[in-house]
């Protein structure tokens, strides 16, 4: 402990400060912890009830403990978490996240959430048998700790978050992520609920549809809509495999393979897609939780879009937030007029750095992006050819469909 102190890392005076000010302001007890409970630094008098709980505590279970084990639920969870100790009170936890690892929590409290009574008294009783005297003790001191109604609560650990998160830039970082993951799993588990129900695909085939949409979404830079496609297909991955680990990876591991190739096809660094690729895939075979996997795939599908732009930052910036409006206009009648309008820049300038960013003309890339959005509705609808034209922006069947036999070979009827 002593080589990797936390204090090397965290300025000890700026978070003496912070938790100070948080006690002066709130009248809670706020603690920074160590990994094995330790204090290093403590605001407050220790309450008589915790020390009198102390004496009597038969649970097996101490102080220390209960505030290492919160600390580690804390991060898991992803923010500032309520528990209640084995005493009864109540605390609000944050982890220290330093370099990947934990160094400990900051640890706020005891507080009540309602005026103490005899009944909770009597819980404590159940656990620890404590004689009557130390009973009469404990509901004598419960009532010198404080309490804050449950609105209060909210509103203290909203505050609580603001102040870690000022200081401890890894921890929120981390904690995140960490929700982030939380949520993705239960996106996953949305759609593993709804391919169960909707009684499609019984027979258990491989959403190759799915797939490809995804892919036209990376290819047309369009992140929102790749992100929420890859939600649902790897739930459906996950279902298709029985959720097998290795099984698992090794379907996301031909997903990594695909889109490194639909970004190459459009453009981007050959080198840098593949390194980047490369390390994505040793990242996702090293990883032995199934969500994790799921999780490091999602996180990396904006750089499979950013890498289609490798250019000088704000040249980049610009082209990358043209093709991020044409990828959601593009049924609109839109030109390059109406893309320079609504980036607020001279028009020949944007024509001139979407030929050097991207290789293409504005309006070559204008139809690529509604021909792969064609083809993805040929494939995958039964809507006419005209139908389909109008939906991507073409008023001319006769002109989409040269623009899109000169883009894939075939015409439209030809492709379907």
């Amino acid at each position: 402990m002593e080589n990797n102190h936390v204090f090397k890392y965290i300025s000890e005076q700026e978070l003496g400060d912070m938790l100070k000010a948080f006690h002066a302001i709130t009248r809670l007890n706020i603690a920074l912890i160590d990994e094995n409970g330790r204090e290093l630094l403590q605001y407050g008098e220790k309450y008589p009830y915790c020390m009198e709980f102390a004496r009597h505590n038969k649970s097996g279970r101490n102080c220390a403990q209960e505030h290492v084990r919160a600390g580690e639920m804390a991060k898991d969870f992803g923010e500032a978490y309520v528990f209640c100790c084995h005493s009864g009170m109540n605390h609000i936890v944050y982890p220290v996240m330093i370099k990947g690892k934990q160094f400990g929590s900051v640890v706020a409290g005891p507080f009540l959430m309602d005026d103490p009574d005899a009944v909770m008294i009597t819980d404590l009783n159940k656990e620890n048998a404590i004689p009557v005297e130390g009973l009469v003790r404990l509901m004598e001191y419960s009532a010198g700790i404080p309490v804050l109604d449950p609105e209060l609560v909210t509103q203290t650990s909203a505050v609580f978050n603001y102040l870690m998160r000022s200081i401890l830039v890894e921890s929120r970082q981390v904690i995140a992520s960490n929700k982030e993951k939380i949520r993705q799993q239960s996106r996953i588990n949305e759609s593993i609920q709804l391919f169960k129900n909707s009684g499609v695909r019984e027979e258990k085939m491989y959403p190759v549809d799915l797939e490809n949409e995804l892919i036209s979404s990376i290819k047309v830079n369009n992140t929102a809509h790749a992100r929420e496609i890859l939600n649902e297909l790897l739930g459906h991955i996950l279902l298709y495999e029985g959720h097998d680990t290795d099984r698992t990876k090794i379907r996301i591991i031909e997903l990594c393979s695909l889109l490194s190739r639909a970004s190459i096809n459009r453009g981007a660094d050959a080198n840098k897609v593949l390194e980047m690729n490369q390390r994505l895939i040793t990242s996702l075979a090293a990883s032995q939780n199934i969500y994790d996997i799921c999780y490091t795939f999602q996180d990396n599908i904006e750089i499979f879009t950013d890498n289609l732009f490798m250019t000088p930052e704000k040249s980049s910036k610009i082209v990358k937030n043209a093709a991020e409006y044409i990828s959601q206009n593009f049924s609109e009648d839109i030109t390059l007029a109406t893309v320079a309008d609504h980036l607020h820049v001279n028009t020949s300038y944007l024509s001139t750095l979407f030929r050097q960013v991207t290789g293409m003309t504005f309006k070559e890339h204008l139809n690529r992006v509604r021909i792969e959005e064609a083809a993805r509705l040929l494939a995958n609808t039964d809507y006419s050819v005209m139908e389909i034209a109008i939906a991507c922006g073409y008023k001319d069947q006769s002109y989409f469909t040269k623009v899109f036999k000169k883009l894939t070979g075939l015409t439209p009827k030809q492709y379907r």
